[in-house]
C-alpha cells in the first residue's frame, strides 16, 4: 500500500505513451495508399537538417558562452546573466520569435533557413550554456592551485580540467538540443517562409488544421515517430539525466580580480549578451506603445490571460505531482526506469495531441471540454523538463532521509508533508513555476484543441502578428512576459525568509 501513489504515477507515464500511439496506429486507413512524395522526402530531410545543423551552432557557441562566464564570474553583471539563463529557456517561444523578427527582421532577411537557425540558437543556447556553467563549477579550487603550482596557464588548464567536462556533456546535450529542434513548432511556422522550410511537425499541423485529412497526419505522425525513436535508441547511452540536469544549489564564485587583458572575453561575452537577449529587450523597450492601454482594456486579453492562467496553474500542479510520484517511484527502481520520461521528449506535441484527440472523440466518444485535454496534454509535453528540475534536490535529500524515512515507515505524500516539504520547498516552487510557464507558452496544442472561446496569450499574439496588428502584438508579448516573470517573483516574494533558512540554500 505504501507505494500506491509511486506506482500509480508511472502508470500514467507508461499510458501517456502507450495510448497516443494505439489510438493513431488503430485510426490509420491502412487501406489507402499513401505515396512517399517528393515533398515528403523534402520535410523529413530538412528536419533532421535543421535540427542537426541548429545543435551543432547551439552546443558550439553555448559551450564558448558557458566557458567565458564560468572564467569571469566573480564579475556581478556576469552573474546576472548567469542567473537570467534559466528564465531565458522557459520564457514564451512566441515572445523571442516575435522579437527576433522585429529586431533582427530591420537588419538581415529573417525568413527562411537562416531564420529558423538564428531562433533555435538564441532559444537553446540558455539551456545549454547553464547545464554546462553547473558542470563547469565541479572544478575544485584546489584543482586551479594546482595547476598555477605546475605552470600551466589559461590554456593548458582548459584542456586538462575543463575540457574533459565539456566534452563529456556534449553527446547528451547534442541529442537533446536535436530533439527539441526536430519537433520545433513556432520558429518553423512563423520563420519557416514557405513550403521549402516547412518540417514535419508543421506538416501534421498544416494536414489538421487547414486540409482536415487526419490519414495523412497520422501517417505524417508515424514517420516521425518512427525518425525519433531510431536516433533515440542511437544515442541512447548518451541519453542520461544526469548529464544535463539544472541544480540551482550551487553558486561558487572564482576570487580573480577584474583585468584589462581579459578585454576581449568581456566584449565576447557582451556580444553574446545582446545576440540572446536582444529580442527580448527589443519586446520590452517597443511593448509600451499607441496601443498598450486599449490592449490591456480589450476582451481578448482578459479571455486569453484567464485561459492562460488556468492552463499554466493547473498543468503545473499535475506536472509537479506527477513528477514527485515518479521520482519516488526512481529512486527505489533498481534499474533507474527514467527512461520512460525521456521517451516523452521524442514525441512532439503534435503526436501526443493528436492521439489523444483521436482517443478521446472516436474511441471513447467522451465529450470533454478542450480546455482539460489542453491541460492533460500540457503536462505530459513538460514532464521531462520539470523531472529535470527537480530530481537533483530530490535525490539528494532523499538519500540523506532514506533510512531514517524506512525505519519510521514514511513513505509517499506522508514522508513529502513530515520529512521532504521543507527542505524541497525551493525545488519544488522552482518546478512549479518553470512547468507552468512552459505550458503557457505552446502553441502547437492550443492550436489542435484552441476556438475563439478558447485562445491563450501565446495563439493570441500569432493572430495579432499575422494580421499585422504588429503594435498590439508587441504590447501583449510585454504583458506575457511581465505574466511569466511575475510566476519567478511572486512564489520567492511569499516564500521570504524561507530562502535564506533553507539548508540546502
Amino acid at each position: 500500500m505504501r507505494n500506491i501513489f509511486s506506482n500509480f504515477c508511472f502508470l500514467i507515464i507508461i499510458l501517456s505513451i502507450i495510448l497516443p500511439l494505439i489510438s493513431i496506429i488503430f485510426y490509420f486507413d491502412f487501406t489507402k495508399e499513401f505515396i512517399f512524395s517528393e515533398y515528403l522526402i523534402s520535410i523529413s530531410f530538412f528536419s533532421l537538417y535543421q535540427s542537426i545543423l541548429s545543435a551543432i551552432l547551439t552546443i558550439i557557441l553555448g559551450s564558448l558562452f558557458a566557458y567565458l562566464l564560468v572564467k569571469h564570474n566573480y564579475i556581478c553583471g556576469v552573474r546576472i546573466i548567469i542567473d537570467s539563463l534559466s528564465i531565458m529557456f522557459v520564457l514564451p517561444t512566441i515572445i523571442s520569435v516575435l522579437g527576433i523578427i522585429l529586431f533582427y527582421g530591420n537588419i538581415i532577411n529573417i525568413y527562411g533557413l537562416h531564420g529558423i537557425l538564428i531562433a533555435h540558437v538564441i532559444l537553446n543556447v540558455p539551456l545549454v550554456s547553464r547545464v554546462l556553467i553547473q558542470s563547469l563549477d565541479d572544478v575544485s579550487s584546489n584543482e586551479k592551485s594546482l595547476a598555477r603550482q605546475m605552470g600551466l596557464n589559461h590554456l593548458g588548464f582548459f584542456f586538462a580540467s575543463e575540457w574533459p567536462i565539456i566534452r563529456k556533456n556534449i553527446p547528451s546535450l547534442f541529442v537533446l538540443v536535436s530533439f527539441i529542434c526536430f519537433v520545433s513548432f513556432t520558429p518553423i511556422l512563423i520563420l519557416g517562409g514557405g513550403p521549402k522550410y516547412s518540417t514535419i511537425e508543421v506538416a501534421i499541423y498544416q494536414s489538421v488544421i487547414f486540409l482536415n485529412n487526419y490519414n495523412q497526419a497520422v501517417f505524417l505522425l508515424m514517420i516521425q515517430v518512427l525518425i525519433c525513436c531510431s536516433i533515440f535508441i542511437f544515442f541512447f547511452k548518451s541519453f542520461k539525466s544526469n548529464n544535463f540536469t539544472l541544480d540551482d544549489r550551487r553558486r561558487i564564485i572564482n576570487n580573480n580580480s577584474y583585468s584589462f587583458k581579459y578585454l576581449f572575453d568581456y566584449l565576447l561575452i557582451f556580444t553574446f549578451t545582446i545576440f540572446i537577449f536582444s529580442p527580448v529587450f527589443y519586446i520590452i523597450i517597443t511593448g509600451i506603445n499607441d496601443k498598450f492601454i486599449s490592449v490591456i482594456q480589450s476582451s481578448y486579453f482578459f479571455s486569453s490571460l484567464i485561459t492562460t492562467f488556468i492552463i499554466s496553474f493547473f498543468s503545473g500542479v499535475l506536472a509537479l505531482l506527477l513528477t514527485y510520484g515518479n521520482l519516488e517511484f526512481v529512486r527505489r527502481s533498481k534499474n533507474k526506469r527514467e527512461l520512460w520520461f525521456y521517451l516523452l521528449i521524442i514525441f512532439s506535441p503534435a503526436i501526443i495531441a493528436v492521439g489523444y484527440y483521436i482517443f478521446i472523440n472516436e474511441f471513447l466518444l467522451l465529450s470533454i471540454s478542450n480546455i482539460i485535454i489542453v491541460i492533460i496534454v500540457n503536462t505530459i509535453f513538460i514532464l521531462p523538463f520539470s523531472y529535470n528540475y527537480l530530481s537533483p534536490s530530490y535525490l539528494r535529500i532523499s538519500q540523506e532521509h532514506s533510512n531514517l524515512s524506512k525505519s519510521i515507515n514514511l513513505y509517499g505524500f506522508k514522508k513529502l508533508i513530515i520529512v521532504d516539504l521543507s527542505r524541497l520547498k525551493r525545488p519544488l516552487i522552482n518546478t512549479f513555476c518553470i512547468s507552468s510557464i512552459l505550458s503557457s507558452s505552446d502553441l502547437v496544442i492550443i492550436s489542435f484543441f484552441g476556438t475563439n472561446d478558447l485562445s491563450t496569450l501565446t495563439q493570441t499574439i500569432y493572430r495579432l502578428s499575422g494580421s499585422y496588428r504588429i503594435e498590439e502584438a508587441r504590447a501583449l508579448s510585454l504583458l506575457f512576459l511581465a505574466y511569466c516573470l511575475l510566476y519567478f517573483i511572486i512564489p520567492k516574494f511569499i516564500l521570504g525568509r524561507t530562502y535564506k533558512n533553507a539548508p540546502f540554500n
